[in-house]
């Protein structure tokens, strides 16, 4: 059956009746959009929130208690963050970053298999078993001749691995160009001074990375040669990993925060960013690690691949992002308003 139209007509000669009818349409008209704002705001309140709380609950670990007894000021540190954090004018920043840190992922990893493959067996236990516990399908694509046969390849290898350098460093250089953006540090740098820096930042995150897994992985064979199980040796491999990771993550975003900007930045005046950096990636890559024990990756084939290290590299990037801009709030609110070059080889020497 059709539905009846309840609407009526008028004619010209039923003016009243038309304006009323008019003005009833129109306040339905507002009602309903006004219902329709109402929610987004809600929702939009309802996510600052939670953003303020969560950012609330950070100072609250990282900063002295004298500090946070000064109620006035945490607001205002935090009010500054969620007003960078969510505004429109800066919010292609964590996008671009995402993809140069994605574009610099793959030379990284390149680059910490190789320096693991002058230990032998070790490069072949962080590709099929850390990796492969951790990002699914991974391990398959950086399967590498060039790792296999040592002896023989040293110059590929020396090429390779400056190539993989190169290339990463142009992320990086994008990173500390941003930062000092955010800090509205007066010198900005160049293409040069920012590559790098951007060169040695890769250089030591490489040199990082490998010593730390290196490490892992000798602890994981002392005691896994014990451990006859495959089940007991993936509750093993979780276990000593999720233990293991905030440490890890914790120092690794306190050396870069404290090493990749041109300007000079405290310990302490790091310490916030790096908290908030630290526990959301901590609990992701457990999270979506302990998922790969329990879900089936490899249907999906190289695509899943691809796309969990894009999900994996753009919450790095917005929380990275994050944590530059709380430090950069609590450096403003609590210590300075600008900030002091370092001055160091590169940029006295190399000028444009």
């Amino acid at each position: 059956m059709k539905k009846k139209n309840n609407k009526n007509i008028y004619s010209g000669n039923n003016l009243k009746k038309i304006n009323k009818a008019y003005n009833q349409e129109l306040k339905a008209f507002v009602l309903n959009k006004n219902i329709r704002n109402n929610k987004k705001e809600i929702q939009f309140l309802f996510f600052e929130k939670l953003l303020k709380l969560f950012l609330k609950f950070i100072l609250l670990c990282a900063i002295t208690r004298f500090t946070w007894k000064n109620r006035p000021k945490i607001d205002e540190l935090v009010d500054r963050a969620h007003a960078k954090f969510s505004s429109k004018e800066n919010s292609f920043i964590p996008i671009s970053q995402a993809f140069y840190f994605l574009v610099s992922f793959a030379p990284i990893i390149t680059m910490i298999t190789l320096l693991l493959s002058f230990v032998p067996g070790y490069d072949q236990i962080f590709l099929n078993v850390i990796l492969a516990k951790i990002i699914p399908g991974l391990n398959q694509v950086f399967k590498l001749e060039i790792v296999t046969n040592l002896k023989s390849q040293y110059i590929s290898m020396i090429i390779l691995f400056l190539t993989s350098l190169w290339l990463s460093s142009n992320g990086y250089a994008k990173f500390v160009y941003t930062q000092s953006y955010i800090y509205n540090h007066e010198k900005m740098g160049n293409i040069i001074t920012n590559r790098l820096r951007g060169f040695f930042i890769v250089l030591g995150i490489t040199l990082y990375l490998f010593i730390v897994i290196l490490f892992y992985i000798f602890i994981y064979n002392t005691f896994i040669k014990y451990i006859s199980n495959p089940v007991s040796q993936n509750v093993f491999f979780y276990i000593t990993f999720c233990l293991y990771l905030p440490v890890v993550s914790y120092f690794g975003f306190l050396f870069l925060f404290k090493f990749s900007p041109k300007f000079k930045l405290s310990w302490n005046q790091i310490n916030p960013g790096v908290l908030i950096s630290t526990v959301p990636m901590f609990l992701f890559v457990s999270i979506f690690g302990l998922l790969t024990s329990f879900i089936n990756y490899g249907k999906y084939g190289l695509i899943g691949t691809f796309m969990y290290v894009a999900l994996f590299v753009m919450f790095f990037s917005y929380f990275v992002w994050l944590g530059i801009i709380i430090n950069e709030s609590y450096y403003k609110t609590y210590f300075s308003s600008y900030t002091i070059d370092k001055n160091n080889f590169w940029s006295r020497k190399i000028k444009i």
